[in-house]
This record gives C-alpha cells, sequence and structure tokens, in this order.
C-alpha cells in the first residue's frame, strides 16, 4: 500500500498543533546564555517528561498490548 498526502492529513494536523517544538519567547536568546545556564534550562525542561509520560500510561499499555496481539 503506498501513501499518499491525504492519507494522514489527521495524524499531520495532531503532529502540527505539539507545543513541544513551539516557538517560547523566553527562550528566544538562549544562545546568548552561558552553557551552564543551557544546561540547567534543559535539565529543568526535562523534570517535566516523568509526570507527562504518567498521564498517559493507560493508553501507552494499551498501545504496548495491541502490539503484542499482533506479534
Amino acid at each position: 500500500m503506498t501513501s499518499t498526502p491525504g492519507m494522514y492529513g489527521e495524524l499531520r494536523a495532531q503532529l502540527d498543533a505539539l507545543t513541544t517544538e513551539a516557538f517560547r519567547p523566553e527562550l528566544a536568546e538562549i544562545d546568548q546564555l552561558p552553557t551552564l545556564d543551557i544546561a540547567r534550562i534543559m535539565n529543568r525542561e526535562d523534570s517535566t517528561v516523568p509526570d507527562a509520560v504518567a498521564t498517559q500510561l493507560p493508553l501507552i499499555a494499551a498501545a504496548v498490548d495491541a502490539v503484542a496481539e499482533r506479534v
């Protein structure tokens, strides 16, 4: 089966709506900061990941189960 541009339109719309890569004005000049400050910002942002993943665990488990059924 070959894909066509319209086949993934809904998925593309969902991906485009993600805020993870959105422009953040407070980080507009991050390249001007000392390396240690950049590392601290990255570490602070990384610390939010476990809570975000935790909210999605039921969906993650369902996806794993669905894949496992097909293997």
